[in-house]
């Protein structure tokens, strides 16, 4: 095939948009011109977001993108455009609320079509290149849109104003249910429902595939400080050695990968992100504050200096992330045999008399001796036969292998063999919120654990940041790469500029960053604060191409730009302006506080240092305009199963699921690729459960299934089989989990928590 001529993505900064600059699809990048052609020439739009490092992209791009019978298919059908997440985190938020509510999922690439005034009628994810398994390929999926486009204008004109009701309503939090008091007994059942889904056994929180949650993480350190809770500390800290000693942990470079595949925390997902060694370091530098274990400071400085040795511009900004993939193999630069390891320690320690029993050893504790641990998913035959290097041994004798000086030099030895290999592909834009996370987690290190050489390296970043990505009039920008700057920041990024000022403060760096701090929250209240309702939207008003302005308090696995907001806030002393942003939320986070650690966060300090937050509803609020209610899909669908439970003779407790007519759940015995109803015991203190009796469930045919679907519906009963006699008037805590559907449709998974006194 001959070469392919640049399309209009050459003339972008993006890396993620620079590799589909060769496409043969005709990519427009996001803005007026591509709007304009789809007006002009009455073609819906195909939208495409994602990531560089995003492997699910790059299989797409490789099967259907670089393809030419597609690519002529999607320029002679739509106006197609590219978008990279990263620098437009407003696109990507608005369409993938669509996505979730047209297909109860949402991931990356995120394939959305949309009319020509912007509106979405139909999206999904990846989409393979041909008809498979009863499911429409991608060209089938083309033509069939358009021609709904053409000629069932009434459906999709139909189908996009249902979507942007939909929008609109989740754009804001809504009104408050009932009266209630935030204060110290309100937060702590918070953080329990927050932590329902401790696992006991390997660490973390939730099932595979398994995210650090550092937001939770952070929210539980920084709780711990005034209210220390033996339990919760094993929590973290448990969770903090199980990432530690894992695959997910870059064991010779120091960096973490994105998340696990399993729930051991083994087999990662390659990619490597800013924002997660960010976060993970500052909770390892807290950890290390509250317990003085030097394990916790050796990781969060295994981060640190790896960040500032392979994450660093010459400038000492900071780079985005590092590819999941080399040559369409994922993680293939990570990966080991035995024999590279023993052949590569064995040339450079040869004249070493140990030689043998230092390699030996290293294989012993690196996990080696368990034999292969990773199987290639989309190559080779499905048998293990290399090895992601984790500590099996993470004591070996009275020493400590995280901070062993042999096992280290090892290590090094190693990094310095891996350098040698192709590397994956490295993002080279920077990103102003990121950064900012960066530089906070530096400066706080730097203050805890006396390295006034990262504090430095913070400091030279923030300078970067406020020279590069601002103004004359102190505007910032979202993203720069090569000095090009582009797009107006967002609400995430002036709060954690802020923030992270504020942590040079505390770091001792310079006196002036308290009053940058203050600046940068005084223009942030100007562009995004709701001065009458309270909180911040997540972009400025006079952003023309978005269709909903949205004001959320969720974190995603980034900090909610609300959540900082508030922080910063309180740092600065405006009491009355957090605790109405915090108001705002009062609300959500009385129904979802699971996914809001942040506001979490902020209102335990509120608490702590200012007394309760009295929330009244919304009738009694006088300050508030916002009327009707709007629920999130969260709380939609925790609305379909009541839960209740009743205790019988034997140490039974049974489950009462009461399941909404016309709903049902999956059984827990769940067909492939379903979401199955599971039980679980939270607290690192729980009684010991001997057996959980889930009901078989009935068959029902479905019109979307080629096979009958094993449910609950109506009434069910778990029966949860407890060891021992308990203790009268305790407590036991279960997570819930399930997902509701009706016959067309289901909602998102949801963790719902059920306290049962015991008698």
């Amino acid at each position: 095939m001959g070469t392919v001529q640049a399309n209009r993505l050459s003339k972008e900064t993006s890396p993620y948009l620079l590799q589909h600059q060769h496409n043969p699809v005709d990519w427009f990048p996001w803005g007026e011109e591509a709007f304009e052609t789809a007006r002009r020439e009455n073609k819906p739009i195909f939208l495409s977001v994602g990531y560089s490092t995003c492997y699910w992209c790059h299989v797409m791009e490789r099967q259907c993108f670089e393809n030419p019978a597609i690519a002529a298919e999607m320029n002679r059908l739509f106006v197609n455009i590219k978008v990279d997440r990263e620098e437009r985190p407003d696109i990507d938020q608005i369409y993938m609320t669509a996505v979730q509510v047209l297909t109860r999922q949402g991931g990356w690439p995120m394939s959305v079509f949309l009319l020509p005034d912007l509106r979405p009628f139909y999206g999904g994810t990846y989409f393979p290149p041909t008809d498979s398994y009863g499911r429409p390929g991608f060209p089938t999926l083309l033509r069939s849109l358009e021609d709904a486009y053409r000629n069932r204008a009434k459906d999709v004109q139909k189908s996009a104003v249902q979507i942007m009701d939909i929008l609109q309503h989740l754009a804001e939090p809504g009104a408050n249910e009932s009266s209630f008091t935030m204060n110290d007994e309100w937060i702590d059942s918070l953080i329990t429902r927050s932590t329902v889904d401790y696992d006991s056994r390997h660490g973390g929180f939730g099932g595979a595939p398994k995210f650090p949650r550092q937001t939770l993480l952070e929210m539980l350190l920084v709780h711990n400080r005034k209210h220390p809770d033996d339990r919760r500390m094993a929590m973290f800290t448990h969770t903090l050695d199980a990432l530690a000693h894992g695959g997910i942990r870059d064991q010779l470079g120091g960096g973490f990968h994105r998340y696990s595949t399993d729930a051991e925390w083994l087999v990662p997902h390659f990619e490597i992100m800013l924002y997660d060694n960010a976060m993970l370091a500052w909770c390892y530098v807290e950890a290390f504050a509250q317990t003085q274990d030097q394990r916790y400071a050796t990781v969060a400085r295994g981060v640190f200096d790896f960040v500032l040795r392979e994450m660093t511009t010459p400038s000492g900004a900071f780079f985005t992330a590092f590819d999941a993939e080399v040559d369409a193999q994922e993680g293939l630069s990570y990966l080991w045999t035995r024999s590279e390891i023993e052949a590569t320690l064995g040339e450079v320690l040869d004249k070493d008399p140990a030689c043998e029993a230092k390699i030996s050893r290293f294989c012993r504790v690196y996990g080696l001796d368990l034999g292969p641990n990773f199987a290639d998913p989309h190559h080779g035959n499905g048998q293990p036969d290399k090895n992601i290097l984790f500590l099996a041994e993470p004591d070996d004798g009275d020493r400590l292998a995280i901070m062993d000086d042999e096992l280290k030099q090892l290590r090094e030895i190693l990094l310095a063999e891996r350098k040698t290999r192709k590397q994956p592909l490295l993002d080279t834009k920077i990103l102003t919120s990121w950064n900012a996370l960066m530089i906070r987690a530096l400066a706080y290190g730097g203050q805890v654990l006396g390295e006034p050489r990262y504090v430095e390296a913070a400091e030279t970043a923030i300078t970067f940041l406020l020279a590069t990505h601002r103004d004359a009039e102190g505007n910032l920008f979202r993203t720069s790469r090569d000095g090009v700057t582009k797009h107006a920041a967002f609400l995430d990024d002036y709060a954690f500029v802020a923030q992270a000022m504020l942590a040079l403060y505390d770091a001792g760096a310079n006196e002036k960053w308290e009053d940058e701090a203050r600046t940068m929250l005084s223009i942030m209240k100007r562009k995004f604060g709701d001065e009458q309702n309270g909180g911040f939207f997540f972009t400025q008003p006079n952003a023309a191409d978005v269709i909903v302005r949205q004001k959320t308090g969720g974190d995603s696995p980034l900090p909610s730009g609300n959540g900082v907001a508030a922080l910063v806030q309180l740092s600065l002393g405006e009491l009355e302006a957090a605790k109405k942003t915090i108001a705002r939320f009062a609300g959500q986070l009385q129904q979802n506080a699971e996914g809001m650690s942040t506001l979490v966060q902020a209102v335990d300090l509120f608490v702590q240092q200012n007394g309760e937050i009295v929330i009244g509803t919304q009738e009694e609020s006088e300050s508030s305009t916002v009327g009707a209610e709007v629920l999130t899909p969260e709380q939609v669908a925790s609305k379909i199963v009541a839960l209740s439970g009743e205790w019988i003779e034997g140490g039974i407790l049974n489950v009462h699921l009461k399941i909404l007519g016309g709903f049902h759940i999956n059984a827990h015995e769940a067909s492939a690729g379903l979401l199955a109803t599971q039980i679980s015991v939270a607290g690192a203190d729980a009684p010991q459960v001997t057996a959980i009796d889930y009901p078989t469930g009935a068959l029902r045919p479905f019109a979307f299934a080629e096979e009958p679907i094993r449910v609950y519906d109506g009434d069910t009963v778990i029966a949860v089989r407890f060891a021992g006699q308990l203790e009268s008037g305790s407590y036991v805590d279960l997570g819930v989990r399930y997902q509701a559907c009706n016959d067309t449709e289901c909602l998102v998974p949801v963790t719902r928590t059920l306290r049962v006194r015991v008698p």
